[in-house]
């Protein structure tokens, strides 16, 4: 199996959806799952990043009514429905479903086109940047699909192509999805680890850390947090938690 990249960068004001991401850069949305026929792509996705973040985007996904992976990337009015399977302060878990027609084909319905059964996709949101990854058969040629995407791409939007692996890792790109951590959740825990934040006793606390670091308290809090519970998450997914991962009751008053 060979692995292909490619990611669709946004320029501001191109595509309404893909505007909350720019304006909130620690906002991010990966697919858990994408299945695709002629006539319909419907997908589930994690989307993740501050409270004021996900309020816009939740305005942003109820308004929606072109989508930013269809060919002419966003061009084209769609059939398109959601719904939001869980939703919690720094997330929600997304499920979607659009119509594919003439003139208006998703990149999931363009890649099974043209190479087949048999193959498997994920994508990412976040910043100004749509990454889409492949797996496909050994022999795919991703021409065809290359050139249709650059064809049919629209004002604003460029597409750079990444890497071509022969022996990709894909478990990990998808038991791991959540556990993948931006720049910032990466600076965040290397700092709490430095001052020894999880030491015990402490021999620093957020505020001090956040000082030393020249960092709003708030936000060290908030990325730390949210890296915290990418990897709790990605833990007991891996571990195959018996009924899996659930949203607590909330607690009775």
């Amino acid at each position: 199996m060979r692995e292909f990249a490619f990611r669709v960068v946004y320029e501001a004001g191109a595509d309404d959806l893909m505007d909350v991401f720019i304006d909130n850069p620690e906002l991010s949305s990966r697919t858990v799952s994408c299945h695709v026929t002629p006539n319909t792509m419907w997908r589930v996705d994690r989307v993740e990043g501050p409270e004021a973040a996900l309020a816009e985007y939740d305005e942003a996904v109820a308004q929606l009514s072109r989508c930013s992976s269809l060919r002419g990337m966003g061009g084209c009015e769609i059939d398109w429905t959601h719904e939001v399977l869980d939703s919690y302060p720094t997330g929600r878990v997304v499920y979607s479903r659009q119509s594919e027609g003439q003139g208006c084909r998703s990149i999931p319905y363009l890649v099974a086109h043209y190479l087949g059964d048999g193959l498997l996709l994920q994508a990412e949101q976040q910043g100004n940047e749509y990454l889409w990854r492949v797996l496909a058969d050994d022999g795919a040629v991703m021409s065809d699909i290359y050139e249709e995407l650059e064809r049919n791409l629209r004002e604003g939007l460029s597409l750079e192509f990444e890497h071509v692996e022969h022996s990709p890792n894909w478990a990990d790109h998808w038991t791991t999805a959540t556990s993948d951590l931006s720049d910032e959740q990466h600076e965040a825990l290397a700092l709490a680890v430095a001052y020894g934040y999880y030491e015990h006793p402490r021999r620093h606390t957020l505020q001090e850390i956040a000082g030393e670091a020249d960092i709003p308290t708030s936000t060290l809090q908030y990325r730390l947090s949210s890296a915290e519970g990418h990897l709790a998450r990605a833990f007991l997914e891996r571990a195959g938690t018996p009924g899996g991962l659930r949203t607590p009751p909330e607690a009775s008053r």
